[in-house]
């Protein structure tokens, strides 16, 4: 389940502490507040990235392609010399 928050009678809306913990907000941190149709998007203004929780071990299979594979000792060269 998502952290979900409550605004108050002030308007104020509290972050989850989580959320705060992983992006690295803290008081006096500037958040601006961003109307996208239906949905409201709070950007973080100088704070830190989430690190990634897993590392890609290698490239393989990020670029889809409807083509046929290509043999591993395929030469780029190959196509110029016709």
């Amino acid at each position: 389940m998502e952290p979900s928050t409550v605004v108050n009678s002030d308007g104020t809306v509290t972050i989850p502490a989580e959320i705060r913990e992983v992006y690295g907000i803290h008081a006096g941190a500037e958040v601006h507040c961003v109307m996208n149709g239906y949905q409201l998007e709070m950007r973080i203004i100088g704070t830190k990235l989430p690190k990634p929780k897993t590392k890609p071990v290698s490239g393989f299979g990020m670029i889809k392609s409807d083509l046929p594979p290509m043999p591993v000792d395929f030469d780029v060269a190959e196509l110029f010399k016709r």
